[in-house]
């Protein structure tokens, strides 16, 4: 019958649009010179105005969701309902499970302390990226404690496919009791530097000794250790966690109780194919000078001599009676600066 049919198929949302012409003389047309044509259109597209002038159509489409009129739709839907669809916050799927430590009490996940919040920001982060893989704002904004778990509130803004996204809400976060990196290290005796506590041609004073402790515990940071201290006739031995709080703890000593440090290392072993070392931080305390006053008991002695290696010959301040003080006694006596600025 001389007909022709032209269809198209594409990969796109449900849409048909039907064109017919029919030729002058023919069985479907009336009497004319013109040929005839007819179109119908149906899914989502709904011719809503003809352009007079060029014959021009402009198509607008609708949402199947709420029917709403739109010049955009993202995922089939208007802008509303692709929003309306999205769940930033989902409790049932983003519960986490958060290790407390049964030693000292901090809340870890994996090797790296953390906080209820951090851990409820991050677990809620990972998974929208790996939702969404897009970018991603959390913010928590309030934690409801209880004995083993808490209640996190949380605001979530996102861009997801050009559509900003904000949402609010809570997820829980559940404890379990475990023991974190910082408390098992020291319970295995852990350590990666010494700094030894000496002092030039004497033994150090037990009050030096003491000072340095001090000084020792107070130069910790964060997840810093001591893991043990050992105590001997030439001075005191402090086992710390790293490299760096063992230099750190040793300047810190020289800066106020005078002296000076040197580090060495040794070879460990090797982890992650690299070679491990343990450093050992010299540091040495001033040795007594000429002149100075010493306090040995109830006794004040003046510093006459230095007898390198083997201690220090005084007088007594009071009845010049000569003193010689070996080196291993000198870890008795107390240095008089109040005597010596007279």
């Amino acid at each position: 019958m001389g007909n022709h049919f032209q269809i198209s198929l594409l990969p796109t949302l449900f849409v048909f649009e039907n064109f017919e012409a029919w030729f002058p003389g023919s069985a479907w047309t009336d009497a004319g010179s013109s040929a005839e044509i007819s179109e119908e259109a149906g899914g989502l597209l709904v011719t809503v105005k003809m352009v007079e002038k060029t014959g021009h159509r402009k198509w607008t489409k609708f949402c199947p969701q709420c029917g709403k009129t739109t010049d955009e739709l993202i995922d089939s839907v208007c802008k509303e309902c692709f929003r309306a669809g999205i769940k930033l916050i989902d409790p049932e799927r983003m519960m986490v499970t958060l290790s407390v430590c049964k030693h000292c009490g901090s809340y870890f996940k994996g090797r790296e302390e953390t906080s209820i919040e951090d851990a409820a920001v991050d677990s809620v982060t990972k998974e929208l990226k790996r939702r969404y893989g897009a970018e991603i704002e959390v913010e928590a904004l309030e934690c409801d404690l209880s004995a083993d778990s808490a209640t996190v509130a949380l605001d979530v803004r996102a861009k997801l496919k050009g559509v900003a996204i904000e949402q609010s809400g809570e997820i829980e976060v559940n404890f379990k009791s475990g023991i974190c990196e910082r408390c098992n290290r020291i319970a295995s005796g852990y350590y990666a530097a010494i700094v030894q506590i000496r002092a030039e041609d004497r033994y150090p004073t037990d009050e030096e000794i003491a000072n340095a402790e001090k000084i020792a515990y107070s130069a910790l940071e964060d997840q810093e250790f001591i893991s043990k201290e050992l105590e001997l006739k030439e001075g005191l031995d402090i086992y710390v966690s790293s490299m760096e709080c063992g230099r750190r703890i040793s300047r810190w000593i020289v800066a106020k109780l005078g002296g000076t440090v040197s580090e060495s290392s040794k070879l460990y072993g090797r982890k992650d194919g690299r070679n491990t070392y343990r450093v050992t931080f010299s540091v040495r305390l001033p040795g007594f000078k000429q002149g100075a006053v010493l306090r040995i008991g109830n006794r004040l002695i003046s510093v006459q001599r230095v007898l390198k290696g083997k201690g220090i010959e005084c007088v007594d301040v009071n009845t010049n009676e000569r003193v010689l003080l070996r080196k291993e006694e000198t870890k008795k006596v107390r240095l008089e600066t109040t005597r010596l600025t007279q």
